[in-house]
């Protein structure tokens, strides 16, 4: 893995989660509604009365740090997992890491935002030294 993750910014891509595809549009909408629907409507257990009580969102709206109320502004998730990706630009079936980045704000107007990448298990192909002037003589 050469652990360059880069965006996945073509939404007609295809993604291989185990065994089943999404096209990358369709897979960013799945996950910012699942997320969407389990922040708001889940609560957090308080052990201190044997129930859940309160929405993930409240939960972590602030923390307090010895006297001091810390108001929380934003929060990422970052999960990572095995995939494949097909790029309609590309050759065939890549094996890499799906990296989806989860982004909850409570100060921007779009509270949940939600990017994808991709970083691919093969080495990448290395450039030869003879490029640049290849590229120069194509140039002229």
């Amino acid at each position: 893995m050469n652990n360059k993750f880069i965006a996945l910014d073509c939404d007609d891509d295809v993604v291989l989660l185990q065994k089943d595809t999404f096209k990358v549009s369709r897979l960013k909408e799945l996950v910012q509604e699942e997320i969407c629907r389990k922040w708001e409507s889940h609560g957090a257990y308080d052990y201190s009365i044997q129930k859940a009580n309160t929405s993930i969102y409240e939960f972590f709206k602030k923390i307090s740090v010895s006297q001091q109320i810390l108001k929380i502004d934003e929060i990422k998730f970052n999960l990572i997992v095995d995939c494949q990706i097909l790029k309609i630009s590309g050759n065939g079936w890549q094996k890499g890491k799906l990296k989806i980045n989860i982004y909850v704000s409570n100060i921007t107007k779009d509270k949940y935002k939600l990017s994808l990448e991709f970083c691919s298990d093969e080495p990448p192909e290395s450039e030869s030294p003879l490029d640049d002037i290849r590229k120069m003589i194509q140039a002229t």
